[in-house]
């Protein structure tokens, strides 16, 4: 099984409504607040793009065929939307057909594709679940 990488990542949890260290769960694109241990999901949104060459381990850009001017510097990304999902941050303004990121952890093939970070709440819309109470101490 892939280890998604980094296994823990600073964001804002949609439950407790605060910055939280995220911790990776099942080696994909499920994540745990350590705060209130509620699930979250990674996923994408605009802009997405297909990598056109591979991303080896430690490499720090992304080969695009065009599009790469649309990631711009400090985004998060969630490459590899497959088994072996990264999160990378941009560096800096990409050029049409290059994206510089933060260093990748393993290598990843050459048609993957990729996007801006999306997180989601992951039991949204199950039975009894459908509005996610509010965390401990913040009563409505």
């Amino acid at each position: 099984m892939a280890v998604a990488t980094p296994t823990r990542i600073f964001l804002t949890c949609l439950r407790c409504k605060t910055g939280r260290y995220m911790v990776q769960i099942d080696g994909g694109t499920l994540i745990r607040c350590n705060g209130c241990e509620w699930p979250h999901s990674i996923g994408t949104q605009a802009p997405t793009g297909t990598a056109s060459a591979p991303l080896a381990a430690g490499g720090t850009a992304i080969t695009v065929a065009s599009g790469g001017a649309s990631f711009t510097g400090g985004m998060v990304l969630a490459y590899d939307t497959g088994l072996a999902t990264e999160i990378l941050t941009v560096t800096a303004t990409g050029s049409a057909t290059s994206i510089p990121v933060s260093a990748a952890a393993k290598s990843h093939l050459t048609g993957v594709t990729f996007g801006q970070l999306a997180v989601t709440l992951t039991l949204g819309g199950q039975f009894g679940l459908e509005q996610v109470p509010p965390a401990p101490g913040y009563g409505f």
